[in-house]
């Protein structure tokens, strides 16, 4: 068993956004799912293979009824996960997550604007995909970032969450906040909603670190911290941003992974790559002891600095 295998149940690392590739269809999403799968990611997502403009793809199987069992949301889970077990055989331990856009986010995106509305045709979605055996999806809302201390904004958003999670929710939903700091709009505006886990931007938004703060431990904290593109080793920063999320609450390492913080849509298939590559390997190195990681490369300074050093270095804690 290799090292990858023997640690990646603890720490997980996933892609957030798309990745580069050329066309749309099958070829390309078996292609995206092996770059993920090649750099060990333990969570895997279409990665915009099949649906490159997300929020339109989105708004048109609502307005046009392409929802529900059979609909656009769960044919693309269903694709992607085929995909991964063509991919990567009957022994791959990969789950496969689905990705929608959050209702806050896609009614500022629109002309109604009803982010309740919207929350309440996309609760009838999750639970598609719940029955379809999905287990996570992803839920992004990047203009969360822009709610500030607006108290309407605050409610629109609140509202719209409450319609897409009214109650228990039928699979694991995470939120995700990338592009900015959503601290402003209030932990009570942001963790109302009853989501399992957030992934938080946090060199965009570094004060998203004063919301992790906030996070419950039993919900789980993905901290979208890698930095792309970058010719420098970030695992150390990387590993302890992991270590910091843990320690939060009692959360424990099992309820923290590492992701991206902006979009490698935008990179060459090259540095794209380099990068899964790095998130997969500070994840496995974020779940060694101490002297496993160095022997096995982290720099032994990620131990012995003053607590935020590297972090501060890289722009990732809060202000004040």
């Amino acid at each position: 068993m290799d090292g990858r295998r023997r640690y990646r149940r603890i720490v997980f690392a996933m892609l957030h956004g798309p990745l580069p590739g050329a066309g749309d269809g099958e070829t390309a999403l078996r292609q995206a799912v092996a770059a993920q799968l090649d750099a060990g990611l333990e969570l895997v997502t279409e990665a915009g293979a099949l649906l490159r403009d997300r929020d339109a793809a989105i708004l048109r199987a609502i307005e046009g009824g392409d929802t529900g069992p059979g609909g656009l949301a769960v044919r693309t889970w269903r694709a992607t996960a085929e995909a991964v077990r063509a991919v990567g055989g009957s022994g791959t331990s990969a789950a496969v997550a689905a990705t929608i856009t959050g209702p806050y986010t896609l009614a500022r995106r629109t002309a109604s604007g009803d982010g309740a509305m919207l929350g309440s045709r996309l609760q009838g979605e999750l639970v598609a995909l719940a029955a379809a055996g999905c287990q996570l999806v992803v839920v992004d809302e990047p203009d969360a970032a822009t709610i500030g201390t607006d108290d309407v904004l605050r409610d629109r958003f609140r509202a719209a969450q409450r319609a897409l999670l009214p109650g228990d929710p039928p699979l694991h939903a995470m939120l995700a906040i990338t592009g900015g700091s959503a601290w402003d709009a209030g932990p009570e505006t942001i963790l109302e909603a009853p989501y399992a886990s957030y992934l938080l931007d946090l060199l965009a938004g570094p004060d998203n670190w004063d919301l992790a703060r906030a996070v419950p431990g039993d919900r789980g904290i993905v901290c979208a911290a890698l930095r792309v593109p970058s010719a420098e080793d970030q695992a150390p920063v990387l590993v302890w941003a992991a270590q910091y999320a843990a320690s939060m609450r009692a959360r424990g390492l099992g309820r923290v992974g590492l992701a991206n913080a902006s979009s490698l849509g935008g990179l060459s298939i090259e540095d794209a790559a380099a990068a899964l590559a790095a998130l997969g390997r500070a994840a496995m190195l974020a779940a060694m002891e101490p002297e496993e990681a160095i022997a096995a490369g982290l720099d032994r300074r990620t131990f012995a600095q003053p607590p935020g050093r590297g972090a501060r270095r890289q722009g990732m804690v809060p202000r004040g």
